[in-house]
């Protein structure tokens, strides 16, 4: 892994959460485009993120600089008052020419990848989408030791730094695997500096909305049974 050694003393994790839903009455692939802000229910999910985090204690907000990572992190900072809200161009959203387009041509377009092929020269690879996400996470690492951060990011970039981190090839075909849901934490715990971090998810919102598909008094039977 690239970036300066840390030396913990003790256990420091980095928690990335993904921004919540997004405005997109257009149904736009938006990538990096401005002015797409949180929905309602976007802002919802940061809240119900926010109380879970108010619970843990954490020491410092970085953000990618785009408007809806923005506003999830300042939902987050009413909920951590005494964490610093930071922005850090590392953990914006994957650069691509396909921008602009309708999504559409993901949801009807067999095996859909923005990287293999790259629609134009220029656009983001998987290995440099993991190389500025994993210079994120050593930041947080070499700023807050011993301590918890969080970083707010995009589905594509978070899912590929614990792709990389787990071991797994960094191919187009791995990277189809599903996003972090929205609003969704996953958790970089680093106990030893020579050793690889456990990485935990947690999805608040897929939590709920399980809770609510099951049945009243099914899960009290099942025990009994």
């Amino acid at each position: 892994m690239s970036g300066t050694p840390f030396l913990p003393t003790a256990d420091t994790t980095v928690i990335f959460v993904r921004h919540g839903n997004v405005h997109n009455p257009g149904n736009l692939i938006y990538g990096r485009l401005p002015r797409f802000g949180l929905s309602k229910l976007g802002r919802e999910q940061l809240e119900r993120t926010g109380r879970f985090l108010a619970e843990i204690g954490v020491d410092a907000i970085y953000t990618s600089p785009l408007l809806r990572a923005r506003q999830s992190a300042t939902i987050l900072a009413r909920h951590l008052p005494n964490a610093p809200v930071r922005r850090n161009a590392c953990l914006v959203e994957v650069h691509t020419s396909w921008q602009g387009e309708s999504n559409k041509v993901v949801q009807e377009t067999r095996g859909f990848s923005y990287y293999d092929p790259l629609k134009a020269e220029g656009d983001e690879t998987i290995q440099h989408v993991f190389n500025r996400m994993e210079r994120a996470l050593q930041l947080a690492l070499r700023r807050h030791t011993g301590e918890t951060t969080v970083c707010v990011s995009h589905g594509d970039p978070i899912k590929i730094l614990r792709l990389g981190y787990s071991g797994r090839p960094l191919t187009a075909d791995v990277v189809r695997a599903p996003d972090p849901g929205q609003g969704a934490m996953v958790a970089f715990s680093f106990w030893h500096p020579d050793a690889l971090p456990v990485i935990t998810s947690l999805d608040l919102s897929q939590i709920e909305r399980e809770l609510k598909a099951t049945p009243l008094g099914s899960a009290t039977a099942e025990r009994r049974g």
